[in-house]
């Protein structure tokens, strides 16, 4: 699917997603009708195939279990034109799984998660990707152990790599290095941040030039409905977020990082790409699918031009 708009390389997650929508309001204790459906998912999943639809060439370096899942999963990133050359397969776990089981309105009754295999993806399984990882660009999610990261942000200290990170969630976030020098570009939200920086009452103001004073050249901090904040070696930008229908929300964060990844590959600024992102995330949301299926970059400018929000400057800290 790609389109040979530079070459990215996403590693960590990759799960098969199981969403039982009931039909009537949950009754713990007993037998409740649902809807089901299944779908792929894992953060690192999403963002190839996000930016596989944007005309990136993506592969995709995670690890599945030797069951029906992996297989299904694999045959289908062959099926979008995603490289599976780096895929791992293990003898020991499962392929990863996420259960939502959701009330009628679509909110969240129970999420169980089983991801014990993202504990396999030791730094020996980045040896595999040596030749590839001496320059251009990598994304990884903190579904990696903390070891692997750690080895992650020394190959990119030491090439000429430019390395993308997401923090994923607040417990996960702990697993980055205390010295962030080598990570081009750190996306996460302002939990995550303060999470990470050990800070529970820090400021939005104050969090992405500390991030920065870690050593992460470029910072993405989201803030929901609020938009996001960027950050760089020119000053620190909100940008206002883009008003949507919220039909389902899963994969909305993925989308974001993709467009601004892909964007950035394009030659757009960090703040032209994260506006893209902001559009990606707000057509994702709208869409009852985890990555959106007509996504493009055409659609991507059409809808920041028709709903984009505001930009403000803020004083470099």
């Amino acid at each position: 699917m790609g389109t040979g708009i530079g070459r990215v390389f996403c590693i960590g997650g990759a799960a098969v997603d199981r969403k039982y929508r009931a039909l009537d309001a949950i009754r713990p204790g007993t037998s409740n009708p649902v809807l089901s459906e299944r779908s792929f998912g894992g953060v690192a999943r999403n963002v190839a195939e996000n930016m596989a639809r944007l005309g990136v060439t993506v592969s995709l370096a995670s690890i599945l279990g030797k069951d029906e899942n992996g297989r299904a999963l694999l045959d289908d990133l062959e099926r979008l034109g995603i490289g599976t050359q780096f895929m791992a397969l293990s003898d020991e776990h499962a392929t990863a799984e996420y259960v939502a089981v959701l009330q009628p309105d679509g909110e969240l009754a129970l999420g169980l998660a089983n991801m014990a295999i993202f504990d396999g993806f030791t730094p020996a399984l980045l040896r595999n990707l040596d030749t590839h990882l001496q320059t251009g660009w990598v994304f990884a999610d903190c579904n990696l152990p903390a070891e692997t990261l750690h080895a992650l942000v020394d190959i990119a200290r030491q090439h000429s790599l430019t390395l993308a990170i997401d923090a994923v969630s607040t417990p996960k976030v702990a697993r980055l290095p205390r010295d962030l020098t080598g990570v081009g570009l750190l996306f996460l939200n302002l939990d995550e941040a303060r999470a990470y920086l050990g800070e529970p009452e820090m400021s939005l103001e104050e969090a992405a030039p500390r991030l920065r004073a870690c050593g992460a050249q470029h910072v993405v901090l989201t803030l929901g409905e609020a938009g996001l904040v960027v950050a760089d070696g020119t000053g620190v930008r909100q940008i206002g977020a883009i008003g949507a229908e919220i039909v389902d929300a899963t994969g909305a964060g993925d989308a974001l990082i993709a467009a601004t990844l892909a964007a950035l590959l394009k030659g757009h600024s960090l703040t032209e790409a994260a506006r893209l992102g902001t559009a990606a995330a707000a057509l994702t949301v709208e869409s009852t699918a985890s990555v959106r299926p007509d996504l493009s970059f055409a659609l991507l400018e059409t809808t920041l031009s028709l709903r984009a929000g505001p930009t403000f400057e803020r004083e470099p800290s």
